[in-house]
């Protein structure tokens, strides 16, 4: 009887929070570890077209790295990077659009089989300049053709953005995902940004899961090392989503089942909300 009553009170919970989310916009970045199992990539799609079902209006900004890595060893192509980025020369730009493509035609078939209407928005959605020359074909966002995300998501599409970008003379540019999510949520003024990590959030110095992170804390967690590495570009990523028209951003652990459902829907929630 105990264990009925919990099953009901979760889900009264979650009832609560799918009118609270009820026809707002959440942008989550796939990609890395999510992606690594096909048992994984089925959880992911499952909970992303449950989302579109309950009424959220879902936009996927997804990238690829792993699978470019493979790409670019099987045909002997040098890896380099600089400052966490991938230098992109025209044989690289090649691996990375003809990945990014197969990536994008999974996830729309995946969640098409998860009863989402998934399509690829790629095309001419992001706008670009070139970043730092010695990247070569890497681009910054400087502009998102949000009235086709608005109209396809009012047509109860789901969305989904490869991370290229083109300029105005039609040159294709390499973008981080965690940089086209953002910008894409800012565009948007989305209510939230999810980037899917392989980690279960920001963790303190003593190891523990940092719940709610500040803007203003987040200066001194990388100065004293709590956050490092790969985490940086990503709380960076999050802290400008969260000052620039973003209600609110989430790094959650992509490999956790049903991660993007316990985070959304549960009073606990899991990894790290980073707000204003």
């Amino acid at each position: 009887m105990q264990e009925t009553a919990q099953k009901v009170d979760m889900l009264l919970q979650a009832l609560e929070y799918v009118k609270q989310f009820d026809g707002k916009i959440i942008v989550i970045k796939y990609g890395g570890n999510a992606m690594e199992s096909e048992a994984l990539k089925a959880s992911v799609f499952q909970d992303i077209g449950l989302l579109a079902r309950l009424g959220l209006q879902i936009v996927i900004v997804h990238g690829g790295g792993p699978t470019i890595d493979q790409e670019l060893a099987q045909r002997d192509i040098p890896k380099q990077m600089i400052d966490g980025l991938r230098v992109t020369d025209e044989q690289t730009l090649e691996v990375v659009k003809r990945s990014l493509h197969e990536i994008n035609l999974d996830c729309v078939r995946g969640l098409q089989r998860a009863g989402a209407r998934a399509r690829d928005y790629t095309n001419g959605m992001l706008v670009a300049k070139q970043h730092d020359p010695r990247l070569q074909y890497v681009g910054d966002v400087i502009k998102v053709h949000t009235d086709d995300l608005l109209k396809a998501l009012a047509y109860g599409e789901v969305p989904i953005i490869s991370c290229l970008g083109t300029d105005e003379d039609g040159q294709t540019y390499n973008i981080n995902a965690d940089t086209a999510a953002t910008k894409v949520a800012e565009a948007l003024k989305a209510e939230k940004l999810t980037i899917l990590t392989n980690i279960e959030g920001v963790l303190n110095e003593h190891g523990h899961r940092i719940t709610h992170l500040a803007v203003a804390d987040i200066p001194g967690y990388i100065k004293g090392g709590v956050i490092h590495g790969g985490m940086i570009p990503k709380v960076n990523a999050c802290a400008h989503a969260v000052t620039h028209g973003v209600k609110k951003a989430h790094l959650l652990d992509g490999t956790v089942p049903r991660a993007l459902l316990l985070e959304i829907f549960t009073d606990e929630g899991i990894g790290t909300e980073i707000v204003a």
